[in-house]
């Protein structure tokens, strides 16, 4: 398969909300994820968008991603379980990225072991590049600390400028509901 329909989700009355949740909740450890209140929330923002993707009639990934005028953020990027390690998350991330005339921006656990390794690779296989930029993803929960992360971009590095607007847009508009 080269191509999955595209499904915008844009509510939690969609009729593929729960199969996007279910992904999306066991995907990301809660650290890294909103709660349903924050992402009701989060739904209402103009900027924000879900992208489901569909085999089907199936969800099989989506990627939740955010607008800006100089770039745009992939924020949450998953595929179902039972399709992982078949080429359906590379195949829906090029037809993501691929269409997309700025720089997109995504957040990964620093490579320190096999599987964050793997990851990197997975990215990098994209064409997502790696940036030194010191990063720390400003907390989902108010329990929580900042998560350091490494910043990883397509279809090159973005200059320190570029990255402190990604950050204060991270800060005020991605983590402020």
């Amino acid at each position: 398969m080269n191509q999955f329909k595209i499904h915008p989700i844009k509510n939690t009355e969609d009729q593929y909300f729960a199969e996007f949740w279910e992904i999306y909740s066991t995907s990301f450890p809660l650290n890294e994820r909103r709660i349903s209140e924050q992402q009701i929330a989060v739904f209402k923002k103009t900027e924000y968008h879900v992208n489901g993707y569909l085999s089907e009639d199936h969800l099989v990934g989506f990627i939740a991603f955010w607008t800006a005028k100089a770039f745009i953020f992939i924020e949450h990027f998953a595929v179902a379980p039972e399709v992982r390690s078949k080429g359906f998350g590379h195949i829906i991330l090029k037809q993501f990225i691929e269409r997309e005339a700025i720089p997109v921006i995504l957040e990964i656990e620093p490579p320190v072991d096999d599987l964050t390794n793997r990851r990197l690779r997975f990215y990098e296989s994209a064409g997502f590049v790696s940036n030194k930029h010191l990063h720390f993803q400003p907390h989902y929960h108010t329990e929580d600390s900042p998560l350091q992360l490494s910043i990883l971009t397509f279809p090159h590095q973005i200059t320190s400028d570029l990255y402190l607007q990604f950050s204060q847009f991270q800060k005020n508009t991605v983590m402020k509901y």
